[in-house]
């Protein structure tokens, strides 16, 4: 038992170490967070038992007066420097803050999309998926997205999910494609790609709430409204006579035609849109396809124009919003 657990403690603290290494230096991973949720289960059962085989050492170092026992002034000590180690990590005290401004996450502060916690997606399929988004406090509405893509499709597209004001300026993000969530220039379609090309008609949108333009420059409009508060809870609440848009934008790599011929990008997005009145009779509302972003990188407009469009309109079965009163 004593080489299992030696070994094992070896392997398994490595593979921590490792993995909270990329944790903290590169983009959130689910992989890389399953992997050390894992390994830290599996180090913490066998450092119990490591500790269960040395309770005799433990009992007689703080029970027995033998000579070698370690002093009450050293133990005292050590705990000490646990607890101001503790302490700093807790409060952010120096040098941890330091060292935490390194990570990537503080790096990239600007470029990392945080979707609101009351907002959730799930994979009902391959193709089928769901996003939902919850109602604060003081919010009445329970509002939920069903997205369906064309089953012949084998990788489903890049989506941002949001609602905006009937003025276009977004209130909220539901949901942004993981793969795009934490960087401006992520891997996409095999290469690195600015997310401003991907979705630029959401990447537009959001600068109103980041404050951050997709060339990572401070936007000098949005940076004059710090409070400004961007939530659709407001808008979620029965006769509050608010009614907002909710969008989605898809875009997939290498789907080029004979008016969009750039291999890499291909055709460009698409924006599906549906306009949502919370004290309507009707609970559900179908998106229906509005325009394309051809050109939208540089202000985040629209086309409508969908006469050159081809393959990227058969991407989307189906997008059907509900929004039904809290239970």
């Amino acid at each position: 038992m004593r080489h299992i657990v030696n070994f094992g403690l070896l392997f398994a603290f490595g593979t921590l170490a490792v993995s909270g290494a990329m944790a903290f230096w590169l983009p959130f991973s689910l992989v890389t967070t399953r992997v050390h949720i894992t390994f830290g289960i599996v180090t913490a059962v066998l450092v119990m038992l490591h500790l269960a085989s040395r309770v005799p050492y433990f009992r007689s170092q703080v029970l027995t007066k033998k000579r070698a026992q370690v002093s009450k002034l050293t133990l005292l000590g050590i705990v000490a420097v646990w607890g101001v180690l503790l302490a700093t990590a807790i409060y952010g005290w120096k040098p941890v803050d330091a060292v935490v401004a390194q990570g990537y996450e503080s790096r990239n502060r600007a470029a990392i999309v945080r979707t609101s916690p009351l907002a959730g997606f799930s994979d009902r399929s391959n193709h089928g998926h769901l996003v939902a988004r919850k109602p604060g406090d003081g919010a009445d509405v329970e509002l939920s997205l069903y997205i369906s893509f064309d089953e012949a499709i084998q990788e489903p597209p890049t989506i941002a999910v949001w609602a905006e004001s009937t003025t276009e300026s977004m209130i909220e993000t539901l949901y942004l494609d993981p793969r795009l969530a934490y960087s401006e220039e992520p891997t996409w379609g095999g290469s690195k790609t600015r997310r401003v090309e991907i979705l630029p008609i959401w990447r537009h949108r959001y600068t109103l709430i980041s404050g951050i333009d997709p060339h990572g420059e401070v936007d000098a409009i949005t940076q004059a409204t710090p409070t400004h508060r961007f939530s659709l809870d407001s808008y979620l609440t029965l006769a509050g006579e608010k009614e907002f848009v909710l969008c989605v934008e898809v875009n997939v790599p290498d789907d080029p035609n004979e008016a969009y011929t750039d291999s890499k990008v291909g055709q460009p997005s698409l924006l599906y849109t549906a306009y949502i009145d919370i004290d309507s009779p009707q609970p559900y509302s179908l998106l229906e396809l509005t325009g394309h972003s051809a050109g939208a990188e540089v202000n985040g407009a629209i086309q409508y124009d969908l006469d050159r469009i081809t393959t990227a309109k058969k991407l989307v079965d189906l997008l059907l919003a509900k929004a039904v009163p809290r239970r």
